[in-house]
């Protein structure tokens, strides 16, 4: 029997039943209301709640499907309950015919984390639907396989935006893998019209230390009027002085009164990158 590790006394007091939850949570997905949160289901994990999920998963209503799949993707939390049966649950799920669904159940294998569904959504990667191939790339993420790699490279040239940016970030941050493919396409990124493109990726190219780094950041930044929280965080990283009487220009030109957490990162990269003095004995 697995021990339970997880605890959060905010959960552990709470009398609303989980058909409750998940009935207001299915509501709220029809209603494009998106605060509604399956976060007590999850943290219960139990088998009342695999049976809704897996109740729901088959369903005839589409909504029902996702939100089956949703349940079945995080439930127990850290404990990872009823991962097998939940894992099958959500492989079938991928041949559903409504897109939505199948996005629905990438994301929950995304979750759940497990490599016997990267062979069955591979085959989904060059879906024709964006939706569908972005939800390839969620469930993908994190995952360090060469097929699953190989998927990823492919989705970072994808035609959609958001499919491209998570797999950018995919690439250059959720994995520690380095390889020669990885970094052209993480090149590649530092000139993709996105701003926030071009920061996941050079955020990934200074993970790994990479000698053109610098250079690409300094001409993001002389080249592009958007400059990105991401840029400054791969400065960071890097810490180099070479980057510090920029970052300085920056600090005196960019407006930064309403956006406390770029100021807090700039501060971090300025930090990091200010050259240090040698004391002379």
């Amino acid at each position: 029997m697995l021990v339970k590790t997880r605890f959060d006394l905010k959960y552990e007091n709470k009398s609303e039943s989980s058909l409750c939850v998940v009935e207001r949570y299915r509501r709220g997905i029809e209603e494009n209301n998106w605060e509604t949160s399956l976060a007590l289901v999850h943290y219960r994990g139990g088998q009342d709640e695999f049976e809704l999920g897996k109740a729901y998963l088959k369903s005839d209503d589409p909504i029902d499907r996702g939100v089956g799949a949703d349940i079945l993707g995080q439930l127990g939390w850290r404990d990872k309950t009823f991962l097998d049966m939940s894992v099958s649950l959500l492989i079938s799920a991928l041949q559903d015919k409504v897109d939505s669904v199948v996005y629905f159940a990438c994301v929950a294998l995304g979750n759940r984390c497990d490599e016997k569904a990267i062979a069955h959504v591979i085959k989904l990667a060059q879906s024709p639907s964006t939706e569908i191939r972005n939800g390839v790339v969620f469930a993908l993420l994190g995952q360090e396989s060469s097929e699953a790699i190989d998927v990823m490279l492919l989705l970072a040239r994808d035609e959609d935006l958001d499919t491209r940016n998570w797999a950018m970030f995919g690439l250059g941050t959720q994995i520690e893998i380095d390889s020669p493919q990885i970094r052209q396409a993480l090149h590649k990124g530092t000139f993709d019209e996105d701003s926030e493109i071009r920061g996941e990726a050079l955020v990934g190219l200074a993970n790994r230390k990479d000698s053109g780094a610098i250079e690409l950041l300094l001409n993001e930044w002389k080249t592009f009027e958007d400059v990105s929280i991401l840029s400054v965080e791969a400065a960071e990283i890097i810490a180099s002085p070479r980057l510090y009487s920029t970052l300085v220009e920056l600090e005196k030109t960019l407006d930064l009164e309403e956006d406390v957490f770029f100021e807090y990162q700039l501060q971090h990269a300025l930090d990091a990158c200010k050259p240090k003095i040698l004391k002379v004995v």
